[in-house]
């Protein structure tokens, strides 16, 4: 085909259309600028809308830290309160345990004549006076002694025969031994 229009015509046509994808072209990008500040207007909306709940939702978190850190101090204190107590219970000694485990390292036919506790001294070692028919006694009471897991290095201080015939208890056994506080709680 021969394109038989003028110059002039032909500049004419490719301007108009040209016009036309530029008539297109700003035609979407209004549209594209109309959507962008819709979206903005909404969201702008409805941060002003939501606006005092998000404040009221700080303000009550500001008071859930406050009442958190209230809690969490006395939490701290009775933690603390607990400590104490657990440290004053693990000074403390059952004494009946300790008197119990003496008499079961007793053989049969003996007797505790002395024995004195106390708190201040359950570190160092304690003297045990026993009254028994004989004095082969004396190496059972310290063997049962020491099998016992709440007594440390128990030894026979002295073994004595009395010249008291009226009583069936005539040896005097006395054993150094030592409380293991740990052991005896």
């Amino acid at each position: 085909m021969i394109n038989l229009l003028p110059n002039e015509v032909k500049k004419q046509m490719r301007a108009a259309r040209t016009n036309v994808t530029l008539l297109k072209y700003l035609f979407l990008l209004g549209c594209a600028s109309a959507f962008l500040l819709l979206a903005c207007s909404t969201s702008y909306v409805f941060i002003i809308a939501n606006k005092p709940k998000v404040e009221s939702n700080i303000k009550t978190d500001q008071t859930e830290s406050v009442a958190y850190d209230a809690a969490k101090t006395q939490l701290n204190s009775f933690t603390t309160s607990f400590l104490n107590a657990k440290s004053i219970l693990d000074q403390q000694v059952s004494y009946s345990n300790i008197i119990t485990e003496i008499g079961a390292a007793l053989p049969s036919g003996a007797i505790i004549e002395n024995l004195s506790i106390v708190g201040s001294n359950l570190d160092s070692p304690i003297s045990l006076q026993v009254k028994a028919k004989s004095a082969d006694d004396a190496s059972k009471i310290k063997d049962n002694l020491q099998k016992s897991a709440f007594f440390k290095d128990p030894s026979i201080q002295s073994v004595a025969a009395g010249q008291d015939n009226a009583s069936d208890y005539s040896v005097t056994i006395i054993i150094k031994l030592t409380i293991n506080k740990g052991v005896s709680q």
